[in-house]
């Protein structure tokens, strides 16, 4: 009797454990497509002004959030080298629109 109580107990917590797993995997795709997401809205805004010409202030706007959309996913993904590009382009935009 002993036997089916602990064979029990294991089944249990093994359905616990593919449980968990099974969440931790879709959380994670989940935030993999949103990095992912992230990073092409952020692309599309950083080329939106070079195709369009828009003002002064629309272009920064769109450069600016672009650019802070692929910082992010740069530097979850530890990509360090486009993290630098991606801070001076923002860097650069603002000297540039309030100078």
């Amino acid at each position: 009797m002993e036997t089916n109580s602990d064979v029990n107990t294991v089944d249990i917590e093994s359905n616990n454990n593919s449980n968990d797993n099974a969440y931790n995997n879709n959380c994670i795709k989940y935030k993999m497509y949103v990095s992912e997401g992230v990073g092409w809205i952020g692309s599309v805004l950083v080329l939106i002004p070079y195709v369009v010409p828009f003002n002064k202030t629309i272009d920064f706007v769109l450069n600016t959030l672009g650019a802070s959309g692929l910082f992010v996913v740069c530097a979850t993904s530890r990509q360090y080298q486009s993290v630098i590009i991606n801070a001076a382009w923002i860097v650069g935009g603002i000297y540039k629109y309030f100078s």
